[in-house]
C-alpha cells in the first residue's frame, strides 16, 4: 500500500500523527468539580482552553467554584457553575443547558462523570435509603446524565468516568461504592460499543488508587489506618496518589490524541492494581 495516511511510511520513514495539544473551543461538563480530582480536572480543561461547566452541592463548594472559574477564565477558557446532586434530574437538565448556552456552537465536547460518593459502612450496617444515595450518585447519574447530553455531542466527542481501583480490590466498608464502580466500568464498555461507530464518540474509565482528597480524609479513622499499608506497598513510590497524578489521564482521553482509545480502564494507582 503506498501510505501518505496518518503513521503509514513516507519516504522510508514512519510519520507520527500529528494531533492538535489543545481544547479551544471545546465545551466540557465536569461533575462534583468544586475540590479535588474534579476541580483539578475542571482547571486542566479550562487551562487548555475549554469552556466548562463547573457542579458542586453545598454552600461550602461555593467559594472554590468561584475561585476556580476566576482561574479558567484568566487561562483564556470560560466556566459557569451549577449547583446540586448529579442524582437529581432537573440538576442534570440545568448541566445540559449551561453547557449549550456556554458553547459557541451548541456542543457538549466533554462529558466527564466525576461525582460520587462512598461507603464507609459495612454491610451489617447498610440501609436501602444509604444504597439508593450511592447508587443514585455513583450510577445512576451516569446513565441519565450522558443520555440527556447525547443529542448535543458531535463525531469527536470524549466521555470519561472516573471510577476506582476500589471496583476490584474487595476492600472492607465499600460493598455499595465497590459495587457501583465496576458498573462504571461496564458503562464505559458497553457505551465505547454503543457510540462508537455510531456516533463518533469515544468512552473511558480511570481508576484512581487512594489519593489525598478532602473526600478521603472525611473517611472514618478506622478506614483511613486499614488503607495504611496498601498505600505503603504502592510499587511506584509508598505514598497517596495526588490530584496531579490523575489530571493528566483524564485530559489525554479528552483530547484528539485519544482517538484510538476507547471503552479502556486506566489504572491511575502506581501499580497498587495492576490491570
Amino acid at each position: 500500500m503506498n501510505g501518505s495516511q496518518n503513521g503509514t511510511q513516507q519516504n522510508g520513514s514512519v510519520q507520527a500523527p500529528s494531533f492538535a495539544a489543545n481544547l479551544q473551543g471545546k465545551t466540557a461538563i465536569v461533575t462534583g468539580s468544586s475540590r479535588g480530582i474534579g476541580a483539578g480536572i475542571a482547571a486542566e480543561l479550562g487551562r487548555r482552553g475549554a469552556n466548562v461547566v463547573l457542579n458542586y452541592v453545598t454552600d461550602r463548594g461555593a467559594q472554590a467554584v468561584d475561585e476556580l472559574i476566576a482561574a479558567i477564565k484568566s487561562a483564556g477558557g470560560n466556566a459557569v457553575a451549577v449547583k446540586g446532586s448529579v442524582s437529581e434530574k432537573h440538576v442534570r437538565n440545568n448541566l445540559i443547558k449551561a453547557a449549550v448556552e456556554l458553547s459557541p456552537s451548541s456542543h457538549i465536547d466533554i462529558l466527564v462523570h466525576n461525582a460520587g460518593n462512598g461507603d464507609d459502612r459495612y454491610l451489617v450496617d447498610l440501609d436501602e435509603e444509604f444504597f439508593d444515595m450511592q447508587v443514585g450518585i455513583n450510577l445512576k447519574a451516569p446513565v441519565f446524565l450522558t443520555q440527556a447530553a447525547l443529542d448535543h455531542m458531535p463525531c469527536g466527542s470524549r466521555i470519561v468516568i472516573i471510577s476506582s481501583c476500589s471496583a476490584r480490590m474487595g476492600v472492607p466498608q465499600q460493598t455499595v461504592y465497590a459495587a457501583s464502580k465496576v458498573g462504571t466500568e461496564a458503562l464505559a464498555r458497553v457505551w465505547a460499543t454503543e457510540l462508537g461507530q455510531s456516533r463518533g464518540i469515544t468512552v473511558n474509565c480511570v481508576n484512581p488508587g487512594p489519593v489525598a482528597t478532602d473526600m478521603y480524609y472525611e473517611s472514618t479513622q478506622e478506614f483511613i489506618d486499614s488503607m495504611k499499608p496498601l498505600v505503603e506497598s504502592t510499587p511506584a513510590e509508598a505514598r497517596m496518589g495526588e490530584v496531579r497524578d490523575i489530571v493528566p489521564l483524564v485530559s489525554f482521553l479528552c483530547s484528539e490524541e485519544s482517538r484510538w482509545v476507547t471503552g479502556s480502564v486506566v489504572s491511575g494507582s502506581g501499580g497498587l492494581l495492576f490491570f
